[in-house]
């Protein structure tokens, strides 16, 4: 039998994907080593309409995506690594003015 580490992320969705995830946050547990592209399948097989959203805001960069508060392209975009205990949050952009 093959022991595997579990890596536990919390995701949050803001603004009009909330609705799309109603048991938002989403704690999702990965098999380590863990990638920010892993998280994003996770949401695929819970919420495929929520995934749909996310990939196409994140892939126009009307969606921005933070992993601990920073943006996870800063941290390696879909190879961001994540060890557990991470936060990933996404976020419309915010106007006004």
């Amino acid at each position: 039998m093959v022991d595997t580490e579990e890596v536990r992320v919390l995701v949050k969705v803001f603004g009009g994907m909330r609705d799309m995830a109603p048991d938002a946050p989403l704690e999702i547990s990965l098999v380590a080593p863990a990638r920010f592209r892993d998280v994003l399948d996770a949401i695929r097989a819970a919420a495929p309409a929520l995934y749909a959203t996310l990939t196409e805001g994140l892939a126009s960069g009307y969606v921005i995506a933070l992993v601990n508060g920073r943006n996870a392209l800063f941290l390696g975009g879909d190879d961001a690594a994540l060890t557990g205990g991470e936060t990933v949050a996404f976020l419309p952009p915010v106007g006004g003015g």
